[in-house]
């Protein structure tokens, strides 16, 4: 391997790193005190303000103890 080879190979993999930390570092633990609320007929409709009304059919969200598995 070249100089080129291996500084495009590191800047793939600071790149995959970067993306990975962007959607999966950041969200919030258990143990963080934020309340999550959802919408009762689409919850993948998240927020943190309880007066956020849900964006496809308008209903106030309710409190979520977080995604059913």
């Amino acid at each position: 391997m070249d100089g080129i080879q291996i500084l495009v190979t590191l800047g793939g993999i600071a790149l995959i790193a970067a993306t990975l930390w962007f959607f999966f570092g950041k969200s919030a633990g258990p143990g963080t005190g934020k309340k999550k609320y959802s919408c009762p007929m689409h919850p993948w409709i998240t927020s943190d303000d309880p007066a956020t009304p849900c964006s496809l059919c308008g209903m106030p969200l309710v409190q979520s103890d977080g995604p059913k598995q």
